[in-house]
């Protein structure tokens, strides 16, 4: 049985997940703005992946780069607004690395969805009705 539309949808929300968690783990950690901006531009490639499509490709590598450039500008200003902060801080700091995870993935989920030939196993039922 080949690969479907449906089933890259599931493996990629399970990227998705899971990269988001770890940033939710790693997120409180000084410095892991670097190391996280790395992990978005994976995620992003990953999810390309399941798509059947590829990242690198000149049509598709300016979308992996405005991920990354997108990932950097917000995973700084986390870290420079909330990061000094103690305890609550961090905290905070890992809750919002984990929501910018979430919204580059479900973009980035959006953006290859739509280039993907993978074939869509959505059955669509034809009903006609009587305007009798």
């Amino acid at each position: 049985m080949s690969k479907t539309l449906q089933d890259a949808d599931r493996e990629a929300r399970k990227l998705v997940a899971n990269w988001t968690t770890g940033a939710a783990l790693t997120g409180w950690i000084p410095g892991s703005a670097f190391f996280l901006t790395a992990a978005d531009t994976a995620m992003i490639h990953q999810v390309a992946s399941a798509y059947g499509v590829s990242a690198f490709d000149m049509n598709n590598l300016l979308s992996v780069l405005g991920g990354a450039v997108a990932s950097a500008i917000a995973g700084g200003v986390i870290t420079e607004v909330v990061g000094i902060i103690p305890l609550v801080g961090w905290a905070v700091k890992s809750a919002a690395m984990a929501a910018k995870a979430k919204v580059i993935g479900d973009e980035v989920i959006r953006y290859f969805r739509e280039r993907s030939e993978l074939p869509d196993n959505k059955v669509v039922i034809d009903v006609e009705i009587d305007d009798d």
